[in-house]
């Protein structure tokens, strides 16, 4: 009873874990240059859980993290001159909340009133040098070539910093479409930067969907065993107290 008990409530443990991350995928299928989750399980090396009768051996999965799932989103023109797209493993390098350097794939900018390039968050967006960028929000629309470069008028006015990792994988995501480097070297980027183009969400939503619906009947299994388990018990009792 008590291995059916702790079997039962470790695949709810898990498959909850499973059913957060399915649920914030497809929270997030219309989110520029969102990253679908996953999650990393493992076999659990030491229970205390054991059977008298062979197989004696009575193995638990447990979660050990979350997979990102890095491939490039659909690409969509959307004609406007701020909004930005990656073609390629690289990031956008914006900068955060306590003034230190994160990173984004949502492309979607904007200037302020005194000309500071943003993300949608209102996160300034830099330079390659690391340095906020300042367009003149009074001059002639800016062009941005496929390198990153900022031309206002047929002068350079800066260039988009764009970083890529070894490990990109091994990002960490920190909130408002922002990833944390965790102590990775930002390397030179390779890909190509889009002018008047988005980068879409590559979360699938039927997959999803389908998942959402298969972890609900997991869940459901696990809990009949949990209170199968527990009736059983109680009956136990029951009986050894007659």
């Amino acid at each position: 009873m008590d291995n059916a008990l702790m079997l039962g409530l470790q695949s709810q443990r898990v498959l909850q874990r499973r059913m957060d991350l399915a649920a914030n995928n497809l929270a997030n299928v219309s989110t520029t240059g969102f990253k679908a989750d996953g999650m990393l399980l493992a076999e659990a090396d030491r229970t205390a859980a054991h059977a008298v009768e062979d197989p004696r051996d009575i193995r638990f999965v447990r979660d050990i993290g979350v997979m990102h799932n890095m491939e490039q989103g659909p690409i969509a023109m959307t004609g406007n001159t701020l909004d930005l797209a990656l073609e390629g493993e690289g990031f956008f390098m914006v900068q955060g909340p306590g003034g230190q350097t994160m990173y984004t794939r949502d492309g979607a900018f904007s200037l302020t009133g005194e000309g500071r390039l943003v993300t949608s968050d209102g996160y300034a967006v830099l330079s390659s040098g690391g340095a906020p960028i300042v367009i003149d929000p009074q001059g002639e629309a800016p062009t941005i070539g496929r390198d990153g470069a900022i031309s206002v008028a047929g002068v350079e006015a800066g260039r988009i910093g764009v970083a890529s990792f070894a490990a990109p994988g091994a990002l960490s995501k920190v909130g408002d479409n922002l990833w944390d480097a965790q102590g990775q070297a930002a390397g030179e980027f390779q890909g190509v930067v889009l002018q008047g183009a988005l980068e879409g969400s590559n979360v699938r939503p039927v997959l999803e969907l389908t998942r959402l619906i298969e972890i609900s009947r997991a869940y459901q299994s696990a809990a009949k065993i949990v209170s199968g388990a527990d009736e059983l018990r109680q009956r136990a009792i029951q009986q050894l107290g007659r």
